[in-house]
């Protein structure tokens, strides 16, 4: 009996006698896709943007004729395909013939003739199977040729696995017939051994998570398609693994919106119900099941087929959701999930107060530019073979810098997609107004060392507090001499979220902190009080900046240093997210606060960011006289907390209230009683008077 691609273990017969049964929401959809080819064509000449979508649309035709035996879709796969056949070449502004358009189309038509058969006449079949192999032989060619450079051994980008996913599908549709093609197809697995080999074991993806769902696809179109076609099972990779937990936790309160680190279209073009039923059905994921299932029910399964900025858009995966779904995957619920986790390899962690649209959600990332394993290991490769597989495209210099969110409103922000990196837009540090790696370019950490880059030096979550501290200083040009960037970072209740920034360079220099924003910051009625009150040692440079943002009021309180220059400003964010269409570009504004004290050799800003419904009481906030580091206390209706930092193992000392060894410390009061207290590293925690922990070793405690 003909196996099929893709069709796992079953027949035509099988999946068609499904299709009102298990399937028969998908088939549904199957056939709404499949309808919406018969309204039109794509031109008869090729154009000027991209022309992916023929691959997809193809695909669609030929599997819902399979299904249906209608001739309308066999007729209309009949006519794209003629149109695809005749174009010359496979894309025209980029990379013609050895890039996306050629490896879209080598897919979605391999898949046609492979499907389709003996249902094609004989001239159209033999003039199908000759173009496909012209282009397979094209892109072949370019990848055994290029091998060391560009896509062809970029084992980290999305180029890598569309084409080579196109090229193993071409393969194994024309073994029969091309000897050659046996050659393409063993290139194409010996790529993806190397790919599920070098992926990031946590499921986590530099290019962030539009390109996840972009590319990420292909990784599992073409772990499937090996699998059935060679028996090779690369679902073993731990990285296909977890991916699924990268994606869902790198979800705002609303699941829909994102973490939009790397490059983003916007904040929700993001998901794809293919890529969710394929890690369920191949991992026996109910949380997968869930997210999909979930939001089918909402509607966002339509809303993003028909408004979200992929291109081809996922309305595109009718076949693969078809394929993939598994009804016997029970759906399980997200909220026994944990609120927070970590992604090592990419260096960022997020966390929610809770799994409800309403929660308060913060990320923050400080890592290798293309993440710890694939950074390494690239280094290692061009090392050893003269090659360069990095390509940062994707990578922003965005370390040490964080995202901030309650339930739809985004109060930090970062700028998504840029045609040019900057640090400048995100919520990081410059330094003498010089930002991260090669900033100001497309690829911004391309052909720089293996010792440039940020990490996620410690990371924990408690039950009331989320901690991370992040070290950068090594992702900023080596000329600036900077010696220490480390940024901490606390997480309290979904009330605040404090900052404590500790910069460092063997030369004086200018260090502004940056604040990303929707809309302005008000600063028009800001409080100056430059420290004049020494018994105190009152550290508030800038006593309140305010702004709403939807139902939330953001408030941002500077507590260190004393003085410094403040600066509100617009910044454009323009990007060309498809080279082959150049003609498209996204913009959008965001507002920049810039604070900069004056030149120094050594600074130390502590932020507190207060996240408030707009009719509740503004929180207090107060700087305490610290002897030993840095500490504030911030007051709501209810409770008293108070948050410092350790200048050094000294630990902290405020008088006749803290004395610990701890880096950081977060105790809340209700009234004049400890409710609870968080502290880092610590040996001992002295609290009122009263020892509240002690340890013979440094460790994290909370009580």
């Amino acid at each position: 009996m003909t196996r099929h691609l893709l069709l796992g273990q079953k027949t035509f017969a099988d999946w068609r006698a499904l299709a009102p049964t298990t399937q028969r929401a998908r088939f549904t959809r199957l056939i709404d896709q499949a309808d919406s080819y018969l309204t039109y064509l794509p031109p008869v000449e090729h154009p000027r943007e991209t022309i992916t979508y023929i691959g997809m649309a193809v695909a669609n035709l030929a599997f819902a004729f399979r299904l249906t035996d209608d001739a309308r879709y066999l007729d209309r796969a009949r006519e794209w395909i003629r149109i695809a056949i005749g174009y010359p070449h496979w894309g025209i502004i980029r990379h013609p013939d050895t890039d996306l358009n050629a490896a879209w189309l080598l897919f979605g038509l391999g898949l046609a003739y492979d499907w389709l058969g003996d249902a094609l006449p004989r001239e159209e079949r033999d003039a199908l199977r000759a173009k496909l192999h012209l282009q397979g032989t094209r892109l072949y060619d370019f990848a055994a040729a290029n091998e060391g450079k560009w896509w062809s051994s970029a084992y980290w980008q999305n180029h890598n696995w569309i084409c080579y996913t196109g090229l193993a599908t071409v393969a194994f549709a024309l073994e029969n017939e091309f000897d050659e093609t046996r050659a393409w197809s063993q290139r194409a697995i010996g790529n993806f051994r190397a790919v599920f080999d070098l992926m990031p074991d946590d499921g986590s993806d530099y290019e962030g998570v539009v390109y996840w769902c972009y590319g990420g696809l292909w990784l599992l179109i073409a772990a499937d398609l090996i699998q059935q076609r060679t028996g090779l099972d690369l679902h073993t990779s731990e990285f296909l693994r977890h991916t699924f937990y990268y994606r869902l936790y790198a979800s705002a309160p609303s699941l829909v919106d994102t973490a939009n680190f790397g490059d983003c279209h916007d904040r929700r073009s993001a998901h794809a119900a293919a890529i969710y039923y394929r890690l369920a059905n191949a991992y026996r994921n109910g949380h997968a099941q869930w997210l999909a299932d979930h939001f089918e029910r909402i509607g966002e399964w339509a809303r993003e087929r028909t408004q979200g900025l992929l291109r081809p858009s996922s309305a595109s995966h009718a076949f693969l959701e078809f394929l993939w779904y598994d009804p016997s995957v029970a759906p399980t619920p997200l909220a026994d999930l944990p609120r927070a986790r970590v992604f090592p390899d990419l260096g960022l962690i997020t966390a929610r107060t809770d799994w409800s649209p309403h929660a308060t959600f913060l990320a923050f990332k400080s890592g290798k530019p293309t993440g710890a394993k694939p950074w390494a290991r690239g280094h290692a490769l061009n090392r050893a073979r003269g090659w360069q597989t990095i390509k940062t495209g994707h990578a922003h210099p965005d370390e040490n810098s964080f995202i901030l969110v309650r339930g739809s409103d985004y109060l930090a922000v970062d700028e998504g997609y840029s045609k040019e990196k900057q640090s400048r837009h995100h919520n990081t540090i410059l330094v003498d107004g010089k930002g991260q790696y090669r900033e100001g370019i497309y690829h911004v950490a391309d052909e720089i060392g293996e010792e440039w880059g940020g990490k996620l030096a410690d990371h924990l979550a408690g039950q009331h507090i989320v901690y991370a501290r992040g070290e950068a200083a090594a992702a900023y040009d080596p000329a600036l001499s900077l010696e220490r960037f480390t940024r901490q970072v606390l997480f309290i209740g979904g009330k605040y979220v404090v900052l404590c920034d500790d910069l460092a360079s063997r030369e004086p220099r200018e260090f502004t902190w940056l604040l990303q924003t929707d809309s302005q910051l008000g600063i028009a009625n800001y409080e100056l009080r430059i420290a004049n009150d020494l018994e105190r040692n009152s550290q508030f440079a800038i006593r309140n900046l305010q702004a709403l943002f939807g139902s939330t009021r953001l408030r941002v309180f500077v507590c260190e240093p004393r003085q410094f220059a403040v600066k509100n400003y617009e910044q454009e964010i323009v990007a060309n997210p498809s080279s082959s269409t150049p003609d498209w570009v996204l913009r959008h504004t965001q507002h920049t606060l810039m604070l900069t004290p004056e030149r120094t050799r050594a600074t130390r800003f502590v932020v507190a960011l207060c996240v408030e419904h707009p009719t509740a009481a503004p929180t207090r906030v107060e700087s305490l006289a610290c002897e030993t580091g840095s500490a504030l206390a911030l007051a709501d209706a209810e409770t008293r907390t108070i948050v410092a930092f350790a200048h050094d193992a000294r630990g902290i000392r405020i008088a006749e209230q803290i004395e610990t060894d701890a880096r950081w410390l977060v105790a809340n009061f209700r009234g004049d009683d400890l409710h609870d207290f968080a502290a880092g590293d610590a040996t001992r925690v002295v609290i009122g008077g009263q020892t509240r922990f002690e340890s013979q070793k440094p460790v994290f405690c909370e009580r």
